[in-house]
């Protein structure tokens, strides 16, 4: 069988990436949620039971909230970016759409099965995962469901919180998470973005050596 006879259609992808610039910051935000949290009764969104803030977060004044945004951004235009078809080139744009928001599970604490229309990323970061007791399986895991409804093997990816995670899914796909039994916190921010590629256009051609003296010199240097 030839290669050219196979293509993938209506591929699901999705980025796991560690913010390492942001994970020295993760006691700050910690505290600066839950201080949001003794001040607002939140509001009920696909959580039950738990804390969900209001979808302003980016806009809190703090440093560190900046440099999350700051790294967000990069994480939805590098997605957008690698989304393009082999042999174009684009500057990704991407923009909150929908807002962003903290996520404070304590135990007993879950998501309802959810999407978020109309955006086209969607993401969540984790500040902190609490002490989750070792029982039930998949304890307080997100879980992604597969998109293919006839698929009568009930394909599922769950993924374990881990501090320092960022995760980044196109918004369609549903997802929930499961119930968190344990101790402390379980604390991700989550968020919706919009994006676009500007002036999108094939790549330019790299320019072929005048020789094979060239060819070696470009490849391993002088």
């Amino acid at each position: 069988m030839a290669q050219s006879e196979l293509t993938q259609v209506f591929p699901t992808v999705m980025m796991r990436r560690t913010l390492t610039n942001v994970m020295p910051l993760n006691d700050r935000l910690r505290d600066i949620v839950l201080d949001r949290e003794r001040s607002s009764e939140g509001l009920k969104a696909s959580n039950v039971g738990g804390w969900h803030s209001s979808a302003d977060l980016l806009e809190w004044a703090e440093p560190e909230i900046k440099t999350l945004e700051t790294e967000i951004m990069a994480a939805g235009r590098d997605m957008t970016t690698s989304m393009l078809p082999p042999g174009i080139e684009g500057d990704a744009d991407v923009k909150v759409f929908g807002g962003c928001w903290a996520n404070v599970m304590r135990n007993g604490g879950y998501n309802k099965i959810h999407n978020h229309p109309g955006a086209v990323w969607s993401g969540c970061y984790y500040v902190c995962t609490g002490k989750p007791a070792p029982q039930p399986d998949f304890n307080g895991w997100i879980e992604f469901q597969d998109p293919r409804p006839g698929n009568i093997h009930g394909g599922k990816e769950r993924i374990c919180p881990e501090a320092g995670l960022l995760l980044l899914w196109p918004a369609w796909l549903n997802h929930f998470v499961n119930p968190f039994s344990g101790e402390g916190e379980r604390i991700s921010i989550a968020f919706n973005l919009d994006a676009e590629v500007v002036a999108a256009k094939p790549a330019a051609p790299k320019p072929a050596p005048a020789s094979i003296r060239q060819a070696v010199a470009a490849t391993v240097g002088r």
